[in-house]
């Protein structure tokens, strides 16, 4: 019984993750600079969050204020700043061509 307990929790974890995940993926998705990471935090951050907040405390109100909502909604709105905040700090992905790659291990040679 744990064990399935145990089962359900990481099972609703994972989806609760990768739809804040996938809700913030839009936001670069639609921005007109997605590579631009400081410019979506600037333009859709405040929109996301104030958004999310509402949708939270509305979710908290309507439960007549139950603890468990309201640890719930508390897990996923930090999680949302969490990934917001990895999203930002990652740093980019630098690609190089084959001919580079050979120049960066080989300088000396022609």
């Amino acid at each position: 019984m744990i064990l399935l307990i145990i089962f359900g929790l990481v099972f609703i974890c994972s989806i609760i993750f990768v739809i804040i995940r996938l809700s913030i993926s839009c936001m670069f998705w639609i921005s007109k600079n997605p590579k631009d990471k400081q410019h979506v935090f600037k333009v859709y951050f405040p929109y996301y969050i104030i958004i999310f907040f509402g949708l939270c405390l509305t979710a908290i109100i309507t439960s007549k204020g139950d603890s468990s909502m309201i640890c719930f909604c508390t897990v996923v709105y930090l999680l949302a700043l969490i990934i917001w905040r990895y999203i930002i700090k990652q740093k980019p992905r630098v690609y190089r061509t084959i001919k580079e790659n050979n120049e960066l291990q080989n300088p000396n040679l022609p």
